[in-house]
């Protein structure tokens, strides 16, 4: 559970990172960062396979929730349409929220692609 740990606050660190880049309209950096995450995420689908919060492995809900707006991510930036982007960083964002809420997870998941965060 450890290795899960570390890769899940990785997990995290990319996520955050990619909504104050999106935000400041930083194509080539967040497409890095969208990279890294979704490296994470792949690794993390790979290890998930059962968990006391899960009905189904990882990697379904990864193909199911995720991969879509990881995809329209990747294409908005390889195209610098920064606001696309954002959009589909909104969407994962609030899958994983949905996700968290209903396996019973407390961490929620910060849109920090929203102007609001002007201070990071």
């Amino acid at each position: 559970m450890k290795d899960l740990d570390q890769n899940m606050l990785d997990l995290g660190l990319y996520h955050d990172n990619l909504g104050i880049h999106l935000r400041k309209g930083e194509a080539d950096y967040s497409l890095w960062l969208l990279e890294g995450m979704d490296s994470c995420l792949k690794v993390i689908s790979a290890g998930f396979e059962e968990h006391p919060k899960l009905n189904i492995p990882f990697e379904k809900e990864y193909k199911k929730q995720l991969l879509k707006p990881i995809k329209s991510m990747r294409n908005a930036l390889h195209d610098n349409n920064i606001p696309a982007a954002i959009n589909g960083y909104r969407i994962l964002t609030r899958k994983c929220n949905g996700c968290h809420v209903d396996h019973d997870v407390t961490k929620e998941v910060m849109d920090l692609s929203d102007p609001s965060y002007n201070d990071l």
